[in-house]
């Protein structure tokens, strides 16, 4: 008898019950303060980088924690950025924390930054890169859209000629 009701626990603990409804759970990989990487890293799910990178990173979200450092390029469906980073970003979704420092190039579809992040960056609304043109009015729309984004973050920004 106690056999049975010890059975019938485990196929419980162990079974998948319709009735509570499936979840599913993101899986979530750390990049930790005492690691290194050199190389590319390509996952699904969320990484978190709180140690040093150097390589391009492909993934669903990525968060570069205060601590962390990256030298490459993100492509990622949202992006958060508190650590020292030195690349290009294309994210839809784009948060840049107060204890961030960004050198490169900025692809977003939406942007949220808290102020006092040390930035050195060109911004870019859309996640495709544009070649240079002499079309005056792509010149206008891009200038325009990167000062309301500075005025936004507080920054200064240094301005290439295109």
């Amino acid at each position: 008898m106690i056999s049975i009701i010890v059975l019938n626990l485990i196929k419980a603990m162990f079974s998948r019950n319709s009735e509570k409804g499936s979840k599913s759970y993101v899986s979530s990989s750390v990049i930790g303060t005492e690691m290194q990487i050199k190389g590319n890293i390509k996952c699904s799910g969320n990484l978190v980088i709180k140690g040093k990178v150097n390589g391009n990173i492909e993934c669903e979200h990525i968060n570069l924690a205060s601590e962390g450092n990256l030298k490459g390029n993100i492509k990622s469906m949202q992006s958060v950025i508190g650590g020292n980073f030195e690349g290009d970003v294309f994210a839809d979704s784009l948060a840049i924390e107060s204890t961030a420092s960004i050198k490169g190039n900025l692809y977003y579809n939406s942007l949220r930054a808290q102020p006092g992040a040390k930035l050195d960056v060109e911004l870019f609304m859309g996640l495709e890169k544009k070649g240079k043109t002499n079309n005056k009015e792509d010149s206008t729309n891009k200038k325009s859209t990167t000062n309301k984004a500075d005025n936004k973050l507080g920054a200064t920004k240094k301005t290439k000629k295109v």
